[in-house]
């Protein structure tokens, strides 16, 4: 079976990356991939799949009609589509907003069966735009399956665009994972509480991860635990979301908190190892980003791969990746007195610290790429057959 996939950005670390890598790799031994990127992502795509075929496009992902310069980006993709000789038995996109659109004309081309991947807020955003609500239920709507990577991203899409599903195939498959392959097994098991009590988030650093949320549950920490450190990792532009997150350190008087921004595997690697607890608080989009939500987490499953137990709010599929109770704490997006609570918890009672970071490096081992993979496949199998 040969599968066309239609990427997303893949050259930095993110989610579209992670799924990329590890869905394709562990497809691969069971079907013909043939990767379709953007231009500027052809070398990283090299470098991620060397023995791979590879076909450039002007855009697949930032391109959308809420410019101008976005259209004529789709216009000419729309060309270089048509000029494609390509057979392929399969269309799969790795994201619904912009990829599916492109998935949707190379799968029109080859007249082949379009799977679409729907990582969170891309299976609704195109919602908020007149223009792309002409296009992008088309897309949905002409898909031979849809494949939310979550319950809540399913549920989130019915909610908003219920109408579109309407006879659309829609199967949630959850995220793989290969962090614990990394991670030898007794680093996570027989880790112990650090001295200096530490916090680790990881993500890049925007409203949606709710920094603004984990910093006012530092702030709390802080004055029960005066020596508590928190290390944020990700990437980090200078904007006034980063510059609000400043002035509250400085207003609260916080001391410990380092803004690594992008670091090595290495680097993020000792930084998991010298941490308590990961924490990262996910918030629901507001005002002209109403439809953002959290897809599922895997980073909670990075941090699990480490043996380290994970305070997350319940913002989409997060309490997907997260089991309450078990893995760590889901807790209401706004609660700031809760998450302190279940912070402060943590940091002070290290059996159950322990026991919850165990227990979540072997719900990592079980959430793997090939699990998901033979559920793509299967969906492979039903929608060829169908055609």
């Amino acid at each position: 079976m040969r599968v066309g996939f239609v990427l997303p950005a893949i050259h930095k670390p993110s989610g579209w990356r992670t799924y990329a890598l590890g869905l394709i790799r562990a497809l691969a031994q069971q079907i013909e991939p043939v990767l379709i990127v953007p231009a500027e992502e052809a070398r990283a795509a090299q470098e991620a799949f060397p023995q791979l075929p590879l076909f450039p496009l002007p855009a697949t992902q930032s391109a959308s009609l809420q410019s101008v310069r976005g259209a004529l980006r789709l216009w000419q993709t729309l060309r270089s589509v048509r000029a494609l000789k390509l057979a392929l038995d399969v269309v799969h996109s790795l994201e619904a907003y912009p990829s599916g659109l492109v998935g949707h004309w190379l799968a029109r081309q080859c007249g082949c069966p379009h799977v679409i991947t729907v990582h969170g807020t891309y299976g609704v955003i195109w919602a908020a735009s007149f223009f792309d609500r002409i296009l992008y239920r088309q897309v949905l709507r002409a898909a031979a399956h849809l494949c939310p990577v979550s319950q809540a991203t399913a549920q989130r899409m019915r909610q908003v665009v219920g109408d579109v599903l309407r006879g659309v195939p829609l199967t949630p498959v959850l995220n793989g994972n290969d962090f614990y392959q990394r991670v030898a097994p007794e680093i996570a098991l027989e880790r112990r509480l650090p001295e200096i009590p530490t916090l680790i988030s990881v993500g890049e650093v925007k409203p949606r991860k709710g920094y603004h949320i984990s910093l006012q549950v530092f702030a709390q920490l802080q004055k029960e635990i005066p020596a508590a450190r928190y290390e944020i990792v990700g990437f980090c532009a200078d904007n006034p979301y980063t510059r609000t997150l400043r002035e509250m350190i400085e207003r609260h008087g916080l001391t410990g908190v380092t803004f690594h921004g992008e670091v090595s595997r290495a680097k993020l690697g000792r930084l998991y190892q010298q941490a308590s607890l990961f924490i990262l608080t996910p918030q629901d989009g507001s005002g002209s980003n109403r439809f953002a939500f959290e897809g599922f987490g895997l980073v909670y499953l990075e941090a699990g791969a480490y043996g380290l137990p994970v305070i997350a709010t319940d913002c989409g599929g997060v309490a997907e990746a997260v089991r309450d109770g078990e893995t760590g704490f889901v807790l209401p997006q706004s609660d700031i007195e809760g998450i302190a609570a279940a912070a402060y918890r943590l940091l002070t009672d290290e059996e159950l610290n322990l026991s919850l970071g165990r227990a979540n490096r072997r719900w990592a081992e079980t959430l793997t790429w090939t699990r998901t993979a033979e559920q793509i496949l299967a969906i492979y199998r039903r929608v060829v057959g169908e055609r």
